[in-house]
C-alpha cells in the first residue's frame, strides 16, 4: 500500500509538468545580476523574488530568503529582517508548520515595530490570522485580521485592506455565515479594484463564485470562477488557479465525473509542486469522494489515505497547542515591552511634575470658577423649574374652577327649578319634594367636593347617581339606567377628581336619549381597574352623535357647550399626558341595519 501511495505522488508530480517561471520574477533576477552592489534596494528585490516563488517553487524561494536574512544581518537592516521573517512564515505555513510559522510572524512584528514599518506589521498580523483560519480558530483569526485592517486603513494600504476583508470572508464561509461573507466581500472589493492586483482580484472573484453557487445561481457562479481563473493566469498564480479547480468541483456538482477528476488532478499537481499541504488535503479529499461516487473503492481509499495523512499534519493537536504557546509568548513579550515604556513614561512624568505643580493652582482656580458657574446655572434652572410648576398648578386651578362653574351652570339649575315648579303646579307635591331633596343633596355634594382636589370614588359615584336620578325625574322616567363599579374600587382607598365624567353622562342624556323616540332608552355607567388606570364607560342607546349635532344646529344655534372641552383639558392635565394621547375614546354604535344605535364613551383616569 505504501508503494502505491508513493507511486500516486510521483504521478502527480509528473503530471504537474514544468511551469513557466513568472515573468516578473525573471525580470527581478535579471536586475539583481546587473546591480550587484548590496544596499536596501538589493535586499528588497531579493525579498520580492522569495515572496513571488513561495507559492510556486519552495526550494528556490527558501534560497532567496536565506540571502535576505544574511544580508540584512550583515547591514543590521531591521526592515529587511522583518521581511525575511515574513517570508519564512509563509514558507512554513505552506508545509503546515503553523507554530514555527507564527513564531516567524511574531518576530517580524517585533522588527517592524522597531523600525516603524506599519505595513509589515499589518502583513504579519494578516498571515497570523490566515494560520488561525486554517486551524479553524475563526474568532482569533478575525481578531488579528481586524487589527491589520485598522493599520492598513491608517496608512492607506488598499491591497492590504482588500486581502484582510477576503480573509474575513473565508472565516465567514467556513462557519456558513453567508450574509456576513457577502458583506465582507462587498466591503473589500473596491480596495481590490483600486489596487488592480490580479492575485487579489482572483481571490475576490472566487469568493463571489462560491456564494453564488451556495445561493443556487449556478451560471453566475461559473462566470465568477472563470473570472478568478483568468486573473490567476495573468500572473501565473498557481495557488489561486488550484483554488478555482477545487471550487468548481465542490460548488458545481453538475460537472461530469471525468471533468471533476481532471480538475482535481490539476489542483493536486499544483499543490504538490508548490508544497502546499492544505491544497493537497483538499484535493485528495475531493478525489476520494468523486471515486467513491463512481463506486471505485480502491482509488477512493487511496486518495482518502493521502487526505488523512495531509489533514493529520494540518490539524494535529500538537500543531494547535504550539500555535497557542507561540501567541502567548508573543503577548507576554508585548506586555513586557509595554511595562518598559510605562516605566520610561513614569520617569518623564516625574520630570514634568514641577511644571504641573505650577499649573495646579491655575487649574484649581478654574475648577472653583466652574463650580460657581455650575451652581449659578443649577439654581437658575431650579428657579425656572419651580416657575414652570407654579404655572402648571395655576393652570390646573383655573381648569378646576372652570369645571366647577360648568358643573353648576345656570342652565342646569334653571331646568331643575323649572321641573320643581312644574311638579308643584300639577299638584304632584311628593315628586316635587323628592326632586327638590335630591337637587339639594347634589348641590351639597358639588360644594363639598369643590373644597378638595380628590374625593373617594364611592362619593363621586353617589353624586353622579343623584345627578342621573334628577335627570330621570326631569324626563319623566324616559330612560332606565344601571351603574356598575368594580368591587376592587369600592373596597380600596381610591380617590379621583370630582364629577370628572358628569359632562359625558349629561351629553348621553341631553343629546342622545332626550331626543330619542324609543320606549326603552337605557344608560349604562361602569368603572373598573385596567392596568394602571381607572376605566369609565358611559353607554347609551340614543340617537347618536350625528343626529344630535343636527338637532343642536337646528334648535340651539346660539348655544356653545364648553363642558366637554374643559373636561378633556382636565383629564389630560390630571393624567399628565398630551392631547394627542387617547385618554378619551368615543365610539358611535350602530344596529344590524347600520342605523345609529347610541354612543359609547371610554375615559381613562390614572390610578393614584
Amino acid at each position: 500500500m505504501h508503494k502505491k501511495l508513493a507511486l500516486i505522488l510521483v504521478n502527480v508530480l509528473l503530471s504537474a509538468g514544468l511551469y513557466a517561471q513568472n515573468k516578473s520574477v525573471d525580470s527581478m533576477v535579471a536586475w539583481i545580476s546587473t546591480h550587484p552592489s548590496i544596499d536596501s534596494e538589493h535586499i528588497l528585490t531579493l525579498h520580492r523574488i522569495s515572496y513571488r516563488l513561495s507559492e510556486k517553487d519552495v526550494k528556490k524561494s527558501f534560497i532567496f530568503y536565506e540571502k535576505v536574512v544574511s544580508l540584512s544581518d550583515s547591514l543590521n537592516f531591521t526592515y529587511g529582517k522583518s521581511l525575511a521573517q515574513i517570508n519564512l512564515g509563509i514558507l512554513l505555513y505552506n508545509s503546515a508548520n503553523f507554530d514555527a510559522s507564527n513564531k516567524a510572524f511574531f518576530k517580524a512584528i517585533e522588527y517592524a515595530e522597531a523600525c516603524g514599518a506599519l505595513r509589515l506589521k499589518a502583513v504579519s498580523l494578516n498571515n497570523i490570522g490566515d494560520n488561525l483560519k486554517t486551524l479553524k480558530d475563526f474568532d482569533k483569526s478575525r481578531e488579528y485580521t481586524m487589527e491589520a485592517i485598522d493599520i492598513n486603513t491608517k496608512i492607506k494600504a488598499w491591497r492590504g485592506i482588500a486581502i484582510n476583508y477576503e480573509l474575513l470572508q473565508q472565516c465567514d464561509l467556513e462557519e456558513k455565515l453567508y450574509s456576513q461573507a457577502s458583506q465582507h466581500l462587498r466591503l473589500g472589493m473596491p480596495f481590490a479594484i483600486k489596487s488592480n492586483d490580479p492575485y487579489t482580484l482572483s481571490q475576490f472573484y472566487l469568493g463571489f463564485g462560491k456564494l453564488q453557487a451556495i445561493y443556487n445561481n449556478k451560471d453566475s457562479a461559473a462566470y465568477y470562477f472563470t473570472k478568478a481563473l483568468q486573473q490567476a493566469e495573468l500572473d501565473d498564480d498557481f495557488r489561486n488557479e488550484m483554488q478555482v479547480y477545487l471550487a468548481r468541483v465542490k460548488y458545481l456538482p453538475a460537472i461530469p465525473s471525468a471533468k471533476k477528476i481532471n480538475l482535481l488532478d490539476s489542483a493536486l499537481a499544483l499543490a504538490t509542486q508548490t508544497g502546499y499541504l492544505e491544497g493537497i488535503s483538499n484535493a485528495t479529499k475531493q478525489l476520494s469522494e468523486v471515486y467513491d461516487d463512481l463506486k471505485n473503492k480502491d482509488s477512493s481509499f487511496v486518495y482518502y489515505r493521502l487526505y488523512r495523512s495531509a489533514a493529520d499534519s494540518l490539524f494535529s493537536e500538537n500543531n494547535k497547542r504550539n500555535v497557542i504557546i507561540q501567541e502567548s509568548e508573543w503577548q507576554l513579550k508585548r506586555k513586557e515591552s509595554e511595562n518598559i515604556k510605562l516605566k520610561g513614561l513614569a520617569e518623564l512624568q516625574q520630570k514634568d511634575l514641577v511644571i504641573k505643580n505650577g499649573l495646579l493652582l491655575a487649574a484649581l482656580t478654574i475648577f472653583i470658577l466652574a463650580i460657581v458657574i455650575a451652581s449659578f446655572v443649577y439654581k437658575n434652572n431650579e428657579a425656572q423649574k419651580k416657575r414652570s410648576e407654579a404655572a402648571m398648578k395655576q393652570k390646573i386651578a383655573e381648569v378646576e374652577m372652570k369645571v366647577l362653574r360648568a358643573q353648576m351652570n345656570p342652565h342646569f339649575i334653571f331646568n331643575s327649578l323649572n321641573s320643581i315648579e312644574n311638579f308643584m303646579m300639577q299638584n304632584e307635591k311628593r315628586l316635587g319634594s323628592d326632586y327638590l331633596n335630591k337637587f339639594t343633596r347634589l348641590m351639597r355634594a358639588i360644594l363639598d367636593s369643590s373644597l378638595n382636589d380628590l374625593i373617594p370614588i364611592t362619593k363621586d359615584m353617589e353624586a353622579l347617581q343623584l345627578y342621573i336620578d334628577l335627570q330621570q325625574l326631569r324626563f319623566n322616567n324616559k330612560f332606565t339606567y344601571k351603574t356598575c363599579i368594580d368591587t376592587q374600587l369600592t373596597d380600596g382607598d381610591y380617590k379621583v377628581p370630582s364629577l370628572m365624567i358628569q359632562p359625558f353622562v349629561e351629553n348621553a342624556i341631553e343629546l342622545g336619549i332626550a331626543h330619542s323616540e324609543k320606549n326603552d332608552c337605557t344608560l349604562f355607567v361602569s368603572a373598573s381597574i385596567k392596568k394602571n388606570h381607572i376605566l369609565y364607560t358611559i353607554e347609551d342607546n340614543g340617537i347618536g352623535r350625528k343626529q344630535a349635532a343636527a338637532f343642536n344646529l337646528q334648535n340651539k344655534k346660539q348655544h356653545k357647550s364648553v363642558g366637554i372641552t374643559i373636561t378633556q383639558d382636565r383629564i389630560h392635565i390630571f393624567n399628565d399626558t398630551s392631547k394627542s394621547v387617547e385618554d378619551i375614546v368615543i365610539t358611535d354604535l350602530y344596529d344590524n341595519n347600520n342605523e345609529p344605535a347610541g354612543t359609547r364613551v371610554e375615559v381613562k383616569i390614572k390610578l393614584l
